[in-house]
């Protein structure tokens, strides 16, 4: 890590503690000279600031209750100005991953005098420090005044004020195809008799069983629960059957696939299977990108519509 680098990170353990304007003027700074002064620890002061995807009170709202987080990924019609600039410089930047948009909202005591406002969270595997400067211009020549924008390393750890922003937000821009995810069938038939598989549904074994199951562990948890659901080939093992979801990027599922598979060779649906076996031994690698997208799947993000 460069001396560079160390004051980035030290810059990003600074967010939400000093105020936006010195923090904008820092990152510019060392962006511009390779160094920065840092405030005394004991000059700094910490809000509970709360992250939102959407803007409080914004143009846009959604049909039911808002989701914690949402992928707008090339959905530019869902984009106010600054985020298809952040978007735009993001494109531009070398070796940057993924983007994300939060609403940060102050504390109730602190909000007259401190409004909601964007804070953009890129994931690079390039500069840091050039990054970050990069988009904060770009947002500034748009009008935003002190733009907050945070930048960390691929594979490194978060501080927490980054953690919370990307954790509530909107995902803007990816480095890779952005086609939807598919949520993996578990059952043949659901109907007002119950859920169950069909007479013909393909049973695995041997090797060709263990490398699918492999495949369907290796999968990110996107969605942990301890929650069990009830065996319906045999309903007498009681509630057994893991709920938790996974994804690899592309698929969505539950780990009842796996249970299904493993307990009775039943095999994940057709389309589901030669996904996987189109990737012969290798197991899914997924970042936070693919598992913010998965997760958005699930709390049905794309219900967004014109507030009235």
């Amino acid at each position: 890590m460069t001396d560079q680098d160390q004051f980035h990170t030290a810059l990003l353990n600074l967010g939400g503690r000093v105020p936006d304007a010195m923090l904008a003027e820092a990152r510019l700074r060392l962006a511009d000279t390779g160094t920065v002064p840092l405030p005394e620890p004991e000059s700094t002061v910490e809000l509970a600031f709360t992250f939102a995807a959407s803007q409080p009170g914004g143009k846009r709202a959604f049909s039911g209750q808002a989701p914690p987080l949402t992928d707008m990924a090339g959905r530019v019609g869902l984009m106010d100005g600054p985020d298809q600039a952040a978007v735009r410089a993001a494109e531009q930047q070398p070796g940057a991953v993924a983007l994300w948009r939060s609403w940060r909202i102050a504390p109730e005591w602190a909000a007259s005098v401190i409004p909601p406002a964007p804070v953009y969270v890129v994931e690079t595997t390039g500069p840091l420090a050039g990054t970050a400067a990069a988009i904060m211009r770009t947002l500034a020549a748009i009008g935003i005044t002190a733009p907050l924008v945070e930048v960390y390393p691929t594979g490194g750890k978060l501080a927490p004020y980054t953690a919370a922003a990307r954790n509530s937000s909107a995902l803007l821009w990816v480095d890779r195809d952005t086609e939807p995810l598919r949520i993996a069938r578990v059952f043949d038939v659901v109907d007002d008799a119950g859920a169950r598989f069909g007479p013909e549904h393909e049973r695995l074994s041997g090797d060709d069983l263990a490398q699918v199951a492999a495949y369907l562990d290796a999968g990110s948890p996107v969605l942990a629960t301890t929650s069990r659901m009830t065996d319906v080939v045999e309903p007498g093992r009681g509630q057994v059957v893991p709920a938790t979801y996974r994804t690899d990027g592309r698929w969505l599922w539950p780990e009842s696939v796996a249970y299904y598979l493993r307990e009775y060779g039943l095999a994940p649906q057709p389309e589901f299977t030669g996904h996987i076996r189109s990737c012969g031994r290798l197991l899914p690698v997924t970042d936070p990108a693919d598992e913010h997208r998965a997760l958005a799947v699930l709390f049905q993000s794309h219900a967004v519509v014109p507030a009235p």
